[in-house]
């Protein structure tokens, strides 16, 4: 090391002298004396030059040594009495290797100590980031109290201490002041939030001020108990609407109780037993208060969209959502369908061309919805397409009926052909679903401006969002029951083709079971003017039948069921089966004794698919949205990627334990 040291600081004489001495040889054909007194001199200059090298290099030596010595000095005097905690050790086996005092204060451990496996004493602690090249853990510690954010380097060593181990030098920095300061930062934070009772046509229909009075005021009193917990600021902005500010740090005390008031608020009652319902939309995240009060009128959007009942907290990226545990309450008025018909003519109108789109797997209540909007279509002058998927879906029977009646031949197109057909002023109108994830054509989605959703599912996180119109009611039956709303308005019943009106009835009695859930006094309308336009029942039920072969499959998946909690039935196919088949299963298991709720697993490609169906006392809705699916109360599904069927029945083992468990702790 040395020897390479000074050739590389070392003058380069040596081809000097070789041509001094070749030089001193040349002389001999000239004088030998001149050439023998050049060879003296010429040895004697080199003799000198070697023993001022050997001293020079002495001298540089000295000098470096001393330099290294000092910088070696100061580099252990600086980490002994470095101010920051350090600590050093072994990446193999994380063992402390040293620690200054400062490390032993906050940690209380000693200095040496070559069997204390670091990671043991302080939980929480890792060090992949540095093998990763970084140099500050993205993790703050907590220890004995205080907040530390920890920075560190690594080295190879060798040495008989070290072993030739890789060694990690940690800093600690003290963060505490900072964590708090941001902690006191976020508590105070405002959280503006609206509630809304949103029954109260209903609750308040048929009874004297008087009565009106005190049920408001014992619904006031009971808001206000509630909110006064929170410290903040309460006002009746409308005769059904309150809006509370207060500070984030009593969000989490409204979290923790599952936002009793929810509960608290139903023991309020009008004279015709309907009890008062609340829905809560609050907003968070936001950067200004303008700001936060549009997500919580998103939130209370949200709560709307998915039947009321519950509160939803939208914050800068997601929703989060607590209560909807009851049964969506039909509404009588029918003043909404009829602005809805009146606006979605307009919108039919004004576009060049209508395309319509269901769900992937489309089924009768999809199809069914779809044809009844091509013939709002057709009366307004404009030709419409269905986007259908023919080689998967669940109404087979159903589109071959449609396909084989005169002027509906060509009436299904591919999701393909209506991206080339669209153009700027394309109108598309999406049924039976509010997910962009479920639709047929999420490319059809997204290239298309002008998009319309007619759905009766409860809404998701993820939902449309562009929607130039949503006529979203979640106590329908059935997208075909509110399509069948708007076509009163629009065409009268001698217009309608049977065709037509056999679809939309075939959803409506898919969707129902045949009348037996989740059926209002509007379900039966809707059914009433569908039979006066020619929809025969029978042709229905023909539908409705399967081969030999279906039903054996069918009794193959619910030989399969398993009782839990005494009232959820669960079959396990670890087999592919037909969608329509798993959700036939699902109904067949409502009719065992004693059975609220079922859920039918099966494979479909990659996939394990959960089909869901409940009486209405349990939400298969909540349930199914912990395994990422949707649905509403009584008829919900979701599909699991990547996922056995035992791994996914254990999932929802858990979430249907969740549930109950939650249901439980607020009654």
């Amino acid at each position: 090391m040395n020897s390479r040291f000074m050739r590389m600081i070392e003058p380069r004489f040596r081809l000097c002298f070789i041509m001094l001495f070749l030089f001193s040889l040349s002389s001999f054909f000239i004088n030998r004396w001149l050439a023998v007194a050049e060879l003296v001199l010429v040895l004697l200059v080199y003799l000198q030059f070697r023993s001022s090298a050997v001293k020079r290099r002495k001298d540089i030596l000295k000098y470096v040594e001393n330099v290294m010595y000092s910088l070696d000095s100061a580099a252990k005097d600086s980490l002994i009495n470095f101010p920051l905690p350090t600590v050093v050790l072994k990446l193999d086996t994380n063992e402390v290797i040293w620690c200054n005092s400062q490390f032993q204060n906050i940690t209380g451990l000693k200095r040496h100590m070559p069997d204390v496996n670091l990671f043991e004493q302080i939980p929480g602690l890792v060090i992949h980031w540095i093998l990763e090249g970084k140099t500050q853990s993205p993790v703050d510690i907590e220890l004995n109290g205080r907040f530390y954010s920890v920075y560190g380097n690594m080295v190879r060593t060798e040495g008989e201490n070290t072993g030739g181990s890789i060694l990690i030098t940690l800093y600690w920095i003290d963060i505490t002041d900072l964590v708090e300061a941001r902690r006191e930062l976020s508590d105070s934070k405002q959280i503006v939030s609206i509630l809304m009772i949103d029954n109260y046509e209903e609750v308040m229909k048929g009874i004297n001020d008087t009565e009106r009075s005190l049920i408001l005021a014992e619904a006031d009193m009971r808001v206000a108990n509630w909110a006064e917990a929170a410290s903040g600021i309460l006002i009746r902005y409308e005769r059904d609407k309150f809006i509370l500010m207060f500070e984030n740090k009593y969000l989490d005390r409204f979290i923790s109780e599952k936002f009793s008031i929810l509960d608290t608020i139903r023991e309020v009652s009008s004279k015709n037993g309907l009890s008062i319902t609340l829905s809560i939309g609050l907003g968070k995240d936001g950067q200004t208060l303008l700001e936060s009060y549009k997500n919580a009128q998103l939130a209370l959007e949200m709560a709307l969209s998915r039947g009321g009942d519950q509160a939803v907290i939208r914050n800068r990226f997601s929703f989060e959502f607590f209560g909807g545990r009851s049964k969506e309450l039909e509404r009588h008025t029918k003043v909404k369908s009829r602005v809805m018909a009146n606006a979605i003519s307009e919108l039919i109108k004004d576009s060049s061309s209508v395309l319509i789109m269901g769900h992937k797997s489309a089924d009768n209540d999809s199809v069914g919805a779809a044809m009844g909007l091509v013939c709002i279509a057709r009366k307004l002058g404009k030709n419409a397409n269905i986007i259908l998927n023919t080689q998967d879906n669940s109404a087979a029977e159903l589109v071959s009926r449609i396909t084989g009646t005169s002027g509906y031949e060509d009436i299904f197109i591919s999701a393909e052909d209506a991206i080339v057909e669209a153009d700027g002023n394309t109108l598309l109108i999406v049924v039976d679903t509010n997910r962009p994830s479920y639709v047929e054509s999420l490319a059809l989605l997204e290239s298309v401006n002008k998009i319309a959703v007619i759905d009766h599912h409860r809404r998701a996180a993820e939902y449309i969002e562009n929607a130039v119109l949503s006529f979203h009611e979640p106590y329908a039956s059935s997208a075909c029951e509110l399509v069948a709303e708007l076509l009163v308005y629009l065409v009268e019943a001698r217009d309608i083709q049977r065709i037509e009106a056999e679809s939309l009835l075939s959803g409506l009695v898919l969707d129902t079971k045949s009348f037996t859930m989740r059926t209002g006094v509007r379900t039966f309308e809707a059914a009433a003017f569908l039979r006066r336009a020619g929809a025969d029942t029978v042709e229905i039920k023909r539908m409705q039948q399967n081969d030999l072969n279906t039903y054996v499959r069918r009794a193959e998946i619910v030989k399969l069921a398993k009782i839990y909690y005494d009232k959820i039935a669960i079959a396990a196919y670890n087999g592919t089966s037909d969608r329509v088949i798993a959700a036939q299963a699902a109904d067949d298991l409502l009719n065992i004794s004693q059975v609220q709720a079922s859920f039918v697993l099966y494979r479909e490609g990659n996939s394990t698919v959960v089909s869901a169906r409940s009486l209405g006392t349990i939400n298969v809705q909540l349930i199914l949205e912990k395994l990422g699916g949707g649905g509403n109360l009584a008829t919900a599904g979701a599909q699991v990627r990547g996922k056995s069927v035992d791994e996914v029945l254990t999932g929802l083992i858990e979430a249907i334990e969740g549930v109950l468990n939650d249901e439980l702790t607020q009654n």
